[in-house]
């Protein structure tokens, strides 16, 4: 695909993503859209850092967290990009036509935000999110600078909720957003990262983040 001269940057939020960040990076390096590449290492306590280093990538390192969405909106204030692409730091089996997947719709005008649905659980993963477009919660997505700096910021609705703060801002606006479907891509499950119970919790804590994030959006008027 022929790219317009428009900036592309990446970004990775990344929390001790050590034993999974290096197969996203083989890859987000080979992509001939992408412009730069930012990992945010965000309180990493392990090697995440220096592994992105090792790619030549440029590296954020915040020694505190404050959630996923913080990292996110840190690192846009760090790359130069026109358009903006997020990706998580444990997926298993991205391509890097999963990521012209996702960017194309932004590149050529077509849509303000592009999410990727990963198309998992007997297709139910890429199905739901088309039926319910406010469900559509995966980390893969490219925006215009533009939109990214328009949506509400503030501690009730980021960390996890980041994403559905997004979607709910683009329909209240009636702004375009395509949903492209990426075939055989996968996220490490948080249980096997870092064990059942501690995964688990964390589990029960991005649920709970997400469902709180869409009861203070639909209840908002100033969007």
């Amino acid at each position: 695909m022929a790219k317009n001269n428009k900036k592309v940057s990446l970004i990775i939020p990344a929390h001790n993503e050590a034993e999974n960040i290096t197969a996203v990076l083989r890859v987000a390096v080979k992509s001939k859209l992408v412009d730069e590449i930012l990992v945010v290492a965000d309180a990493c306590q392990d090697n995440t850092a220096n592994i992105a280093k090792k790619f030549k990538v440029k590296v954020l390192e915040r020694q505190t967290s404050q959630g996923k969405g913080s990292a996110m909106i840190e690192g846009v204030k760090t790359v130069k990009g026109d358009i903006i692409m997020f990706a998580d730091a444990d997926l298993e089996n991205l391509t890097t036509r999963h990521i012209e997947q996702v960017l194309t719709p932004v590149i050529k005008g077509k849509a303000v935000m592009s999410i990727g649905l990963r198309d998992r659980v007997f297709g139910l993963g890429a199905l739901i999110p088309k039926l319910f477009p406010m469900y559509a919660i995966g980390g893969e997505r490219a925006m215009t600078r533009a939109f990214f700096n328009k949506i509400p910021k503030d501690k009730n609705t980021l960390d996890f909720g980041i994403e559905t703060v997004m979607n709910y801002y683009a329909k209240k606006h009636k702004l375009k957003v395509a949903r492209p479907v990426l075939k055989n891509l996968h996220q490490v499950i948080k249980e096997k990262k870092w064990g059942f119970w501690y995964g688990f919790i964390n589990r029960i804590k991005l649920t709970y983040q997400v469902w709180r994030t869409r009861m203070i959006m639909r209840k908002r008027k100033n969007l």
